[in-house]
């Protein structure tokens, strides 16, 4: 009988065990150890962060794109890796000028590789590594900090990133590709456009470069403005579009991602609630500002928003471009497609794959997504109206977006853990709704090695509280049976 006694409440102690551990647990985190890059040594990129993050992908330049990342890992400050991207470059730099239907597709038309990579020296590149790309140095490679990672009233911390770096000069404009991979697992992409105005219209009908055209003055002045010093010029407002491609490779395989819009909208009550929906289907979408459209790639379909993965959010999504009689695909700012090699460019494609379709629109033709290695293309778009401190040359205007990592770490990423006076009353107000905290906090609670959970449970969390009560319940319970 004792015997049966002590086994059944073992029994009893371990499910409460297993309890405690899941308690602690969002969702499994589809982890893995660290794999080796298959480029050589002097085409990958890995970088350890203050906070023992770490990134590394492999690098090459192509003619078109200039700069391409492959099999890109980020590992958590705990030490959890994950495979991220299978490739990430910019497929099109498209150029759209207000007064006709003049078009430039600069990576397909011109490039980024090859001989329009720009030299960099040090000054472009300070305390970073150049690193040489057609015989000239035209990658720079450096670790910079920045100010949004968190500021506690005990402790701060700035932000460290990864930033690859190059430049290409294509006709007029001189174009400063960027990548940042952030401590936390974020990535942000980003175009910096630079150099001088390409276009203008000559209102002395002396039509002498190919970069003006004779007009009216007061038609002209419709699509652009005259600069001070310049005469006789009405020079081209345009809009800038900037198209990546992204392929992600989230989970143990490259075949099990899952993308998903988020949407909301608010009641007569002014109450706003969530709507998630996954993508099956090949799909092209518009941003939408008044549900605060956002979408989400990770590797789990049963909870898209718990599982590890990023948030695409286009908050600084200012400018569209919408010409869709002329440019179908210009309607829609995100695509989610199958990856297939052959498709390559947002536009002009099949001029380089000729076995494939011609731009993205024409990708989107309803395949399943479901169990396929998936391909996010998002465009960002830019409105130019020139100034006169464009002229002679202009000031970099930066545009790009942020896919913000999710779910990666349990907290966050190289917090100590300790919670400052200020939290402590945070969370006791949060219990007590009785009194407001104040800016001036006494420290009632003086010992820092508090780490305040969604409960307001301190270190003595909650797989610790659990085991303490089981341990409790089986001592009871074996001093009730003893005394029988």
């Amino acid at each position: 009988m004792k015997i049966k006694f002590l086994n059944r409440n073992i029994s009893f102690l371990g499910c409460l065990c297993w309890l405690s551990f899941l308690s602690g647990t969002t969702t499994p985190f589809t982890a893995h150890a660290a794999a080796e890059l298959s480029c050589p040594a002097s085409l990958q990129i890995n970088q350890t962060f203050d906070n023992g993050a770490q990134w590394a992908m492999c690098w090459e330049s192509k003619q078109r794109e200039n700069l391409v990342l492959s099999e890109a890992q980020y590992s958590t400050p705990e030490g959890n890796t994950y495979k991220v991207f299978g490739s990430l470059r910019l497929s099109q730099l498209h150029v759209a000028y207000d007064d006709s239907n003049v078009t430039y597709y600069d990576v397909t038309q011109f490039g980024l590789g090859a001989g329009y990579i720009s030299p960099l020296d040090e000054l472009d590149c300070p305390n970073g590594e150049l690193i040489e790309i057609a015989s000239k140095q035209g990658l720079c490679k450096s670790l910079s900090a920045g100010n949004d990672s968190y500021h506690t009233a005990n402790e701060h911390r700035a932000s460290q990133s990864l930033s690859l770096f190059s430049v290409s000069q294509v006709g007029s404009y001189a174009y400063l590709i960027t990548w940042k991979f952030f401590a936390d697992g974020s990535v942000q992409p980003s175009v910096g456009a630079a150099g001088a105005l390409q276009r203008s219209a000559d209102l002395n009908h002396n039509d002498d470069t190919t970069h003006s055209h004779s007009a009216d003055h007061d038609d002209a002045t419709q699509y652009g403005r005259e600069l001070s010093g310049s005469p006789d010029k009405i020079w081209l407002s345009h809009t800038h579009n900037y198209y990546w491609r992204i392929d992600f490779d989230l989970g143990s395989n490259a075949n099990d991602d899952t993308v998903s819009e988020v949407n909301y909208s608010t009641d007569e009550s002014g109450r706003t609630a969530r709507s998630v929906q996954s993508f099956t289907t090949e799909t092209a979408r518009a941003v939408a500002p008044d549900s605060h459209r956002s979408w989400i790639i990770s590797a789990d379909q049963t909870d898209p928003m718990l599982a590890p993965g990023y948030l695409i959010e286009p908050i600084n999504y200012g400018h569209k471009l919408d010409r869709r009689l002329v440019e179908p695909f210009t309607e829609f700012d995100f695509f989610v497609t199958q990856q297939k090699s052959c498709e390559r460019f947002v536009t002009q494609n099949a001029l380089y794959n000729p076995d494939c379709k011609e731009n993205l629109l024409q990708f989107v033709d309803d395949e399943s997504l479901l169990n396929e290695d998936i391909v996010v293309w998002h465009r960002v778009s830019f409105h130019h109206v020139p100034r006169n401190e464009d002229r002679v040359n202009m000031h970099s205007h930066w545009d790009g977006f942020v896919m913000q990592a999710r779910n990666f770490s349990s907290t966050t990423p190289g917090h100590s853990g300790n919670a400052d006076d200020y939290t402590l009353a945070s969370a006791a107000f949060t219990n007590d709704d009785s009194t407001a905290p104040s800016n001036e906090v006494e420290s009632a609670a003086t010992n820092t090695d508090v780490t305040i959970g969604k409960s307001g449970i301190g270190k003595l969390d909650l797989t610790l509280v659990l085991i303490l009560l089981a341990y409790t319940y089986l001592i009871f319970l074996f001093k009730r049976r003893t005394r029988r």
